[in-house]
């Protein structure tokens, strides 16, 4: 398929160029919905059995905005059947209305749907799940620590803890005027991306902050600066922390940071990271970049814990843009997820540690996350 992403920008730096919820506003009107069901596979030649890592992988589809198609597919590598819409299958209803973010954690799988402002509480076997209203929220990202969740929150921009017992909302830390993205937790505190807000003629202003919250007080977080329209927080290995940050896609540049959540350090890279997982003691990402001439590149990479970059183990062949990755914490094997184009389905390819394509199964709107359960 070939790439349609937008290029209507001020001026001509090479830059990231991730997508966002708010971006697929304006493409949302050319989606339809599509109805999927579980792809029964043969033998096709060619394809590979995973049979030494995760026997289910979740894959959490972000769908397009006011469509309310989001959902959850169920891959079984070991015999690459995938069920496309397997929480709908499940639970007899749709999952949403932009799937944000999904983490296991405990028996339960938790995922937040942002404009259905909504958390569901998902049996990690069973697939039943429940649906916690948020409120008015528009929830995010999730982390999870001593038996609470931390949830990033458009309205008000803050991070809420949820007691996962109870499912109530415990208590809220307000973080500031910017939308907050990406949050993970290490050494008792929550780190939080600020990204940007809009007005109402759609105008952003962006943030270059990560707020630190301690955990025991949650309250009054501290800032540290780390770079323009911050998005995702990943703990890479104990104590060190990786953020990417997206630039202001005109003037200023998109890049990633290595975090020491001890001393506050921040490390730049010197790297863009658009998407990206950890995996092993290092993150594993693509960063998307267009020159003066809108010639797009994608290009692969690898960060160290010390913020050097490394090369990605293979170069990956794929039909459209990434949209996200994930990698079997038990096998090594690399899952990538493609756009779709944002208009038609995605795509979930599984590829051995050292490149080989095992095999490729279609998706619903946007994949973007992957769990890996046995």
């Amino acid at each position: 398929m070939k790439n349609t992403h937008n290029k209507k920008h001020l001026s001509f730096h090479s830059h990231s160029l991730p997508f966002t919820p708010f971006h697929s506003l304006f493409l949302a009107a050319a989606l339809l919905l599509v109805s999927c069901e579980k792809e029964n596979t043969s033998d096709p030649s060619g394809e590979t059995d995973v049979t030494t890592g995760a026997t289910r992988v979740l894959i959490l589809n972000e769908g397009s905005w006011g469509f309310n198609n989001s959902t959850i597919s169920e891959l079984d590598p070991a015999h690459r059947e995938i069920t496309v819409d397997w929480f709908s299958s499940v639970n007899g209803r749709g999952l949403g209305d932009v799937a944000q973010d999904m983490i296991a954690y405990g028996s339960k799988i938790y995922a937040t749907v942002t404009f259905s402002n909504s958390l569901e509480v998902i049996d990690a076997h069973s697939g039943n799940a429940t649906r916690v209203d948020m409120g008015n929220r528009k929830p995010r990202y999730i982390a999870a620590d001593g038996g609470k969740l931390y949830i990033t929150c458009y309205n008000p921009c803050s991070v809420v803890r949820v007691d996962t017992a109870t499912l109530a909302i415990e208590a809220t830390c307000t973080l500031g005027n910017f939308q907050p993205e990406g949050i993970a937790v290490a050494k008792g505190k929550a780190f939080v991306a600020s990204s940007n807000i809009s007005d109402a003629a759609g105008n952003y202003t962006y943030d270059d902050k990560l707020y630190v919250v301690d955990l025991a007080t949650f309250a009054d977080p501290v800032t540290l600066t780390v770079g323009c329209n911050p998005q995702e927080v990943m703990e890479i290995t104990d104590g060190k922390l990786i953020v990417n940050y997206w630039g202001d896609y005109y003037t200023q540049p998109a890049g990633s940071a290595i975090v020491d959540a001890t001393t506050f350090a921040v490390t730049p890279t010197g790297q863009a990271l658009t998407k990206f997982t950890v995996y092993n003691g290092k993150a594993y990402g693509y960063a998307t970049t267009y020159d003066e001439s809108w010639n797009q590149t994608i290009s692969y990479l690898a960060i160290n814990a010390d913020g050097s970059v490394a090369a990605f183990p293979f170069s990956p062949s794929l039909d459209e843009n990434p949209y996200g990755l994930g990698i079997d914490p038990k096998n090594g094997y690399f899952y990538l997820f493609t756009d779709g184009n944002y208009s038609t389905n995605g795509s979930v390819y599984c590829f051995s540690p050292t490149g080989q394509k095992c095999f490729v199964r279609e998706a619903a709107i946007l994949p973007k996350k992957a769990l890996f359960l046995n």
